[in-house]
């Protein structure tokens, strides 16, 4: 990847994964219930789930385009026009605080990341964009879900560390509409410069 489709897949990739969310909030939440420490099966089971979803929606991709290759355009434009509705979300965004009675394990992580929605969208987003077919295209698969499992590490080791305070945040009215704003403005941005590439 050159370094323009390293910054295109951060500034595409990175509003969507450390947005406030289920998952983002349970990671604060035992933060700063139980501490860094206490949180890291969650966090391990979390990311770990992420990544075989990750590589399941990579293969389906490129066994789809195997098939036919034109379908890659398909897939381009429907994540184009899911940016453009993640960021009319992002505009409205909200928040929901959640309470943590005690430590989730490794299999809390686990199933929270098998059922979060959001987090599905991810790879399938990463992929539409920033996959291509080919000779060598198992590593780039591999590739671009280590990448991102890199990402999703670090931006859930904030909101760990973050606790109490990152969740008071992003919880705050006037902190959710300037997020939302700026996450939002960087998702249109990145959908209309990549629909102009396409």
């Amino acid at each position: 990847m050159t370094f323009d489709m390293v910054f295109l897949w951060g500034a595409t990739l990175l509003p969507i994964v450390i947005s406030p969310g289920p998952a983002n909030i349970l990671f604060a939440a035992s933060g700063s219930t139980f501490g860094v420490k206490g949180t890291v099966p969650f966090w391990l089971g979390a990311n770990m789930t992420g990544m075989v979803q990750s590589l399941t929606v990579g293969f389906c991709i490129d066994s789809i385009v195997s098939v036919s290759p034109r379908i890659l355009d398909g897939f381009k434009y429907a994540g184009v026009l899911f940016l453009l509705y993640l960021a009319v979300k992002f505009f409205r965004m909200s928040c929901r605080e959640g309470q943590i009675l005690k430590p989730l394990t490794f299999k809390d992580g686990v199933i929270v990341e098998f059922f979060n929605a959001k987090f599905l969208i991810v790879p399938t987003i990463m992929f539409s964009q920033f996959y291509t077919p080919g000779p060598g295209s198992s590593q780039n698969i591999v590739g671009l879900a280590l990448a991102l499992l890199g990402l999703t590490l670090s931006t859930n080791m904030i909101w760990i560390v973050g606790g109490n305070s990152l969740a008071a945040f992003a919880a705050d009215e006037r902190h959710q509409k300037l997020q939302g704003m700026v996450f939002g403005s960087l998702l249109l941005l990145t959908a209309l410069w990549l629909c102009w590439q396409g």
